[in-house]
């Protein structure tokens, strides 16, 4: 070997070195999670179901000599047990999301008939209004992004004002050179843009990156209930596909979701 390739071979070596530890870690990573998620889904949800079982025996056995004022107290702690069971299922869901290579050629119009149906109750509960223009088809993994278009617009179902019917209107286009540059996206990749636009109580504009952070409420739980995942899940599905969310609002006047996906990841 020669003095002037012995540098190099070291320098490969080094590469290869950081390389294998780099590889390492994400495999620790990846175990680790696993670890949370069986501990959130059963060590956690265990002494919960027990908390929640015992509360009712009580219930049971003695109705006839609880006051007005222990009755109130006996809901309120069922409500709490409720609340962390949400919690504990929310985490589970959100550790859960793992990235996938099952990306296929999906028709984004089936995905979202799949999505109106199983909303169809609610749709007709709330007597909102889909306006629905032509989706595109592109390269994703159908199950995750049908949980995506089904989370935001179960959203916008509802947040809305008492007695509002919902309107929401969802149509895409192809994102342009300018808005890629701006977004640090590929500028040889085509991009589409999917727009979700509601009439709902919307949010401040400053608390636009808060709503897709874990468990961050923007609204009381009493009004608006849910555990405060959803949007993250979101989030991070869509950045697993390359991709980007973010919203835009109003307060009181609605807010518009937008995803931009590439059309192979």
């Amino acid at each position: 070997m020669s003095r002037i390739n012995q540098p190099i071979e070291q320098e490969n070596l080094e590469l290869e070195k950081k390389l294998l530890e780099a590889v390492n870690d994400l495999s620790l990573c990846k175990k680790e999670n696993e670890e949370f998620v069986y501990i959130a889904s059963h060590d956690l949800k265990a002494p919960l179901r027990k908390l929640s079982n015992f509360m009712q025996l009580l219930k049971k056995k003695v109705p006839e000599i609880l006051s007005e004022e222990a009755i109130f107290y006996f809901e309120k702690i069922e409500k709490t047990v409720a609340d962390m069971q949400s919690l504990i299922d929310g985490l589970s869901a959100l550790a859960e999301v793992e990235a996938s290579n099952d990306y296929k050629g999906c028709d984004l119009n089936m995905i979202m008939e799949q999505v109106l149906q199983e909303l169809s109750i609610r749709i007709k509960q709330k007597n909102a209004t889909i306006n629905l223009c032509h989706l595109p088809v592109l390269n994703v993994n159908f199950i995750q992004l049908k949980e995506v278009f089904k989370n935001i617009i179960d959203n916008s179902l509802k947040f809305q004002p008492e007695g509002q019917c919902p309107q929401i209107t969802i149509r895409s286009e192809i994102l342009s050179l300018e808005e890629k540059i701006f977004f640090n996206l590929d500028k040889e990749k085509i991009f589409y843009k999917i727009r979700f636009e509601d009439n709902g109580i919307g949010f401040k504009q400053e608390n636009a990156a808060e709503i897709f952070k874990p468990f961050r409420r923007l609204n009381g739980r009493s009004a608006f209930p849910g555990n405060g995942v959803g949007l993250a899940i979101c989030n991070k599905i869509i950045k697993m596909h390359h991709g980007v969310l973010f919203a835009t609002s109003v307060e009181n006047c609605g807010s518009v979701f937008i995803i931009l996906l590439p059309q192979i990841p």
